[in-house]
């Protein structure tokens, strides 16, 4: 007996699929007896004419489609479902997300048709591309862009975005009754997230002649209450601050209140002055016109559609453009204040774990990058201040020969003290980066507006009130008394925490406050560049530069030849953290900046 041709299409398919196999034994005669758009979508599926989806995508379209004996979901011969009107309408607002609706063309929805109806195979057609589309829209609403940054932007963007399979993205919306709805359940809920794609309407809704010059100059006199300048009108604009009559350039109480807002807001003083500092922040290092504003939103769009879509009802918050760091529970902030981070060619990393200990009069252990340094000054490691063992012996650094050492199998490491690199307490979310927050004991670097001076850590500027406030959230009433166990407890005295804290590193170049105003960072590190870049497809002139993760080049060990009659650490350079603490990170090692206690004290003396 010859089968019709279309069941032979259906037979192979269910070979594939184990769950059709029943279908087959049971009822052949459905094959036979399938026509139309449906028996178009199975020869398609059977054949390589399958096209716009990527293998693994294919091979889950093949089994949703086959499940459904090939029925369309989107389309009959006569045009779109609801459903469909629904999903397409939603991805037409693809724009408002920061994403592009011309990735979603719908061509297929266009082809005429012949007394009001589809052919078979054009209805197939568009059932397909309306798939693809759906399956593009929610992967893009989840980064896939984008999908690994760390390949290929930088590798200090340690953020993998997190993709639903084609097979849960299809069963999931096929199975609602409001496809829009389901599709926008795939964006980011974040409300820092929500925040921007409302600044991104109001960007975008401005007339392209508007003047959007709402700032004052970087430098200028000092303002506060009482003055009278044109640049008081400016501020008033700026923080939405109504004036009396004849008063707009009045420096008033309302502006006061609002420009100490933004001073906290900012890490600043919040003294309602607007004195150099304040300036330069008001000033900004963001964009100055719309269409950069614009670009630089989306971007900090697309960072937050890597995030971890749960931030944790407990978790700290790093924002590295804007030097800020931000304890929250519940939604509601415990402790902010400021970071110092990584410079430019030793960044801090963009990656989320969770905080395990807190270690207070901790030791610091170098790594080999640093090791290396420290070789390389030709100064005993002793005379840095440093202590080095192996195998757990303590060794004389002058008798090991550099040349031929493994620098791996020896620990470099700084004793707690007064001048450790790390101050007196240091937090741990381990992570492959080697970094943490910790404290510090180079206090003047926090009154720097621009704060890039560590070697990839970032320190905190209060760090026993932060580590008081996490012990606090996670052992209540039995948290011990972080200033006294720093005080006279033990060194090197790791507390574990009970409960892990999220720690999440976020490189955000835009950040729209409570009152809903933007804040505009500059982007210290090229990170919004290099996504601006890729999401315009110009991938070939994004800067990855290199792998900051790669093996330590050691053959300069061979040069080494250490001096035991070398100048003592009272005489000369002290070599100190290259987290950037006190010091200048060089080829050749670290400048002392001659500015702690005992240097004014020394330079007094005259010593």
């Amino acid at each position: 007996m010859m089968h019709h041709p279309i069941f032979r299409v259906w037979c192979w398919l269910l070979v594939m699929m184990p769950s059709g196999l029943v279908l087959l034994a049971s009822s052949p005669a459905a094959a036979d007896d399938m026509s139309g758009p449906q028996a178009a979508i199975c020869a398609t599926l059977a054949s390589d004419a399958l096209g716009g989806f990527d293998s693994q995508d294919r091979q889950a379209v093949i089994a949703f489609y086959s499940g459904r004996d090939c029925r369309p979901l989107w389309v009959d011969e006569r045009g779109t479902t609801r459903a469909a009107d629904l999903a397409i309408a939603e991805m037409r607002r693809a724009d408002e997300w920061g994403m592009r609706s011309a990735d979603f063309p719908f061509a297929a929805l266009n082809q005429p048709k012949t007394d009001g109806q589809w052919s078979s195979g054009e209805t197939a057609d568009a059932e397909f591309e309306i798939t693809a589309s759906i399956l593009r829209y929610a992967h893009q609403a989840q980064g896939g862009r984008i999908p690994d940054p760390e390949t290929q932007l930088s590798s200090y963007l340690d953020r993998q975005p997190s993709l639903s399979s084609a097979q849960d993205i299809l069963t999931k919306i096929s199975q609602s009754q409001r496809p829009d709805a389901t599709l926008r359940e795939f964006q980011p809920s974040e409300d820092q997230f929500l925040k921007l794609k409302t600044l991104l309407s109001n960007l975008r809704g401005k007339e392209a002649g508007e003047s959007q010059n709402i700032q004052i100059a970087g430098r200028g006199p000092t303002l506060q209450r009482d003055t009278k300048s044109p640049e008081v009108a400016t501020l008033k604009k700026r923080f939405d601050v109504a004036s009396a009559p004849g008063e707009d350039t009045v420096f008033d109480a309302a502006l006061v209140a609002a420009v100490k807002k933004f001073q906290a807001s900012a890490s600043l003083q919040a003294d309602g002055i607007v004195g150099p500092q304040t300036r330069a922040a008001l000033a900004g290092d963001g964009p100055d016109n719309n269409a950069d504003k614009i670009a630089a939103v989306v971007a900090n769009m697309e960072e937050w559609r890597w995030m971890p879509r749960l931030l944790g009802a407990t978790h700290v918050f790093i924002n590295v453009p804007a030097f800020s760091i931000r304890l929250a529970k519940d939604g509601k902030s415990i402790f902010e204040d400021r970071v110092v981070v990584g410079t430019a060619d030793k960044q801090t990393p963009i990656f989320s774990k969770d905080m395990k200990t807190i270690v207070l009069r901790p030791e610091w252990n170098l790594p080999d990058s640093i090791k290396l340094t420290a070789l390389l000054s030709g100064r005993p490691i002793e005379q840095q201040g440093y202590v080095v063992m192996r195998n757990g012996h303590t060794v004389e650094s002058t008798r090991v020969n550099w040349a031929n050492a493994n620098l791996s199998e020896y620990t470099f490491y700084q004793p707690s003290g007064d001048d450790n690199a790390l101050g007196l307490v240091k937090f741990l979310f381990p992570n492959k980066h080697s970094v943490y927050l910790h404290d510090t004991p180079s206090r003047y670097l926090f009154d720097e507006r621009v704060r890039l001076f560590s070697h990839g850590c970032m320190r905190v500027r209060n760090p026993q009130v932060l580590a008081q406030d996490i012990l606090d959230i996670v052992r209540g009433s039995a948290a011990p008394d972080v200033k006294r166990l720093v005080r006279r407890g033990p060194k090197d005295n790791g507390i574990t925490l009970d409960t892990p804290i999220p720690v999440h590193v976020g490189y955000f170049t835009v950040w729209v406050g409570d009152d809903g105003q933007p804040q505009y960072f500059k982007d210290c590190y090229g990170h919004q560049k290099r996504i601006t870049l890729a999401l315009a497809g110009k991938w070939k002139q994004i800067d990855v530069g290199k792998d900051h993760l790669a093996a330590v080049d050691t053959s300069m060990l061979k040069q080494i030849r250490l001096r035991a009659d070398a100048r003592s650490k009272k005489e000369g350079d002290g070599f100190d953290s290259p987290m950037g603490v006190t010091n200048n990170f060089e080829s050749v090692g670290y400048q002392r900046n001659n500015d702690s206690v005992g240097d004014l004290i020394r330079k007094k003396l005259g010593f």
